[in-house]
């Protein structure tokens, strides 16, 4: 039997129908941290990854509540979920599924046509794909612009490009 690692390396992706959704995000963070101090709901979060995702599957995420996040710098800061239980939901294309830890948190950096999340080691948001069984990666920092999302992982073979043009 192949080893799994090799069975589904991420390339490029074009997913058009998260941008409108990718778009709001990024204002959103953006005047979060000109008040300071902000909430925002994870399901909204992992929402653009799964724009066409069932109510079903985002009840999972939502019932962990919010993200809280704090500037500490000029374009910066710290975020985090509180603990709460595991949440796995389908994002209802080509078998892909994110899985939020039990806890969450990290580092968030703005740039003008975007964001930067980076997660803290051992509380990181997991990509999963179902071959056969449900394969999870750790996801080490998400960097979402107007133009695409891309996931970063320990090993760039499972890194996850997604286009939206």
């Amino acid at each position: 039997m192949p080893t799994v690692l090799f069975m589904f390396p991420f390339t490029r992706l074009k997913w058009r129908e998260m941008r409108p959704l990718v778009l709001d995000l990024i204002e959103r963070l953006h005047a979060g941290h000109r008040e300071r101090h902000f909430a925002l709901p994870v399901v909204d979060f992992v929402r653009v990854f799964a724009p066409d995702a069932s109510a079903d599957e985002l009840a999972k995420v939502a019932a962990r509540s919010s993200m809280f996040f704090v500037a500490d710098g000029e374009s910066g800061g710290a975020f985090t979920l509180a603990e709460g239980e595991q949440a796995t939901f389908d994002l209802g294309r080509e078998n892909f599924h994110l899985r939020i830890p039990p806890k969450m948190s990290g580092r968030y950096e703005l740039f003008d046509s975007g964001f930067r999340i980076t997660f803290t080691e051992n509380e990181q948001l997991l990509g999963c794909k179902r071959i056969l069984v449900l394969i999870c990666h750790r996801i080490t920092s998400v960097d979402v612009t107007t133009t695409h999302i891309h996931t970063h992982a320990p090993n760039r073979m499972f890194d996850l490009f997604i286009e939206f043009e």
